[in-house]
């Protein structure tokens, strides 16, 4: 089989570059690495076992999230249609790529349950659930719950079941929260149960019942500052105009209490919870006026709530969701009625579509960031000692030169085996 040109060009020039490193500190090269795409990371650790050991290590894996948190780089958005996800980068919103995603296998419709650290988990109908990290092409199907039916006959599943996926810092563990919903006969009383799978310790565990009915507006729950939320309200009220309130729910402490609506806000409306730039966001849509977006400044202060922009009812708003903004920070991209992106400039007020190539013509988008996030945690006293073990290894061992002194041809092999990515 022949190799072509391109491939072979860019193999010389990964070697050129490992020499050309060989030179530098380890501490530069360390910055260097951060600042690079998983796929080109996942080539390089093959190279050499201290770039390896490197990027394996958790200290890289946290460094590379904060250089990418906090540059606003390697994002992308993720798209779903029934059974269908799809991949568009965020730098260029040019093409939608289908992805390959763990539950293809299955013929049902798919969700996205949470997006957090590069980490995604999805599930279908039969309520399969995967976490999916979607730069290493790494998952882990979780183990199935039995059934909820409460012991109550008096009560029975009403369908009503949401899902929050969020990191708990203290304990370095990605929790998945699931509430399900139960009604009364009597369409009088409620139980909306609780249950919490910890990605460490690959088991789910039963929390106090929560008080509040869930909202049909968004399954999906919204992580910001460590906390899950979503839209309820304290009644079985079937008025389309029911008082309806924002829920968080602590990951770490995992206990739930309720967010303080903006005071300005006009209450007769239908609200959903959003995340942009780092803020927890309200989604006020009006009959007859449109859609105002209310941005949380500073987490927890009531008084920091403002309203960032308004869609105005040029015609008919379905929904309106905030994914993300510009570069600059001059615009917010946003997705409308499940059915096309567009640019909401902040300054002329004006609303710009996005044409994607591929584009499926119904979807849900979240946004999800590169990383290199292990859906295969070990267990704290493992890390512990591996930490320990790694940081004096790498320490001796991290002399980027020695992959010059390495076989070329061994070297070439490796690069050209490796399909994550094409470089350019």
């Amino acid at each position: 089989m022949k190799t072509s040109k391109s491939t072979v060009d860019t193999t010389q020039l990964q070697i050129q570059a490992s020499k050309a490193m060989a030179d530098l500190p380890p501490e530069v090269i360390v910055d260097i690495l951060s600042r690079l795409p998983v796929c080109l990371l996942l080539r390089f650790r093959l190279i050499a076992k201290p770039w390896r050991s490197l990027i394996d290590s958790s200290y890289f894996v946290h460094l590379h999230l904060t250089q990418s948190a906090e540059s606003k780089s390697h994002l992308s958005l993720i798209l779903r249609k029934d059974s269908d996800l799809y991949c568009i980068s965020f730098d260029s919103l040019n093409d939608a790529v289908e992805l390959n995603h763990p539950l293809m296998c299955y013929s049902n419709r798919i969700r996205v349950l949470g997006s957090c650290n590069g980490l995604l988990c999805i599930c279908n109908v039969a309520e399969d659930i995967a976490f999916w990290n979607p730069s290493t092409k790494k998952y882990r199907i979780l183990p199935s719950l039995p059934s909820d039916r409460k012991r109550d006959s008096n009560m029975c599943l009403c369908g009503a079941r949401v899902y929050g996926l969020g990191y708990d810092a203290v304990h370095d563990d990605y929790k998945l929260v699931r509430i399900s919903q139960f009604i009364g006969l009597d369409y009088l009383s409620f139980v909306s149960e609780v249950r919490v799978f910890s990605l460490r310790n690959n088991a789910w565990k039963r929390l106090e019942d929560m008080p509040y009915v869930l909202c049909y507006t968004r399954k999906m729950g919204i992580l910001v500052s460590g906390c899950v939320h979503w839209v309820v309200t304290r009644n079985l009220e079937l008025d389309q105009h029911a008082t309806e309130l924002v829920i968080a729910f602590d990951v770490t402490n995992e206990t739930c209490g309720e967010v303080p609506m903006p005071q300005n806000m006009d209450r007769k409306c239908q609200i959903d919870v959003g995340y942009l730039g780092g803020c927890l966001c309200i989604v006020a849509k009006y009959e007859d006026k449109g859609v105002d977006v209310w941005t949380l400044k500073e987490y927890g202060v009531k008084e920091s709530w403002s309203k960032l922009f308004t869609v105005s009812q040029t015609r008919r708003i379905k929904s309106v969701r905030p994914l993300v903004y510009s570069k600059n920070g001059s615009e917010v991209l946003f997705e409308q009625d499940h059915e096309n992106l567009a640019w909401f400039d902040l300054k002329s007020q004006r609303v710009k579509s996005v044409k994607v190539r591929g584009l499926p013509d119904l979807f849900e988008a979240v946004v999800c960031m590169e990383s290199l996030v292990s859906v295969h945690p070990c267990r704290r006293e493992d890390k512990k000692k591996q930490e320990a073990a790694g940081d004096l290894k790498n320490k001796k061992r991290l002399q980027i030169g020695a992959i010059g002194n390495q076989n070329e041809d061994e070297n070439e092999e490796r690069v050209k085996n490796l399909n994550f990515c094409k470089i350019s």
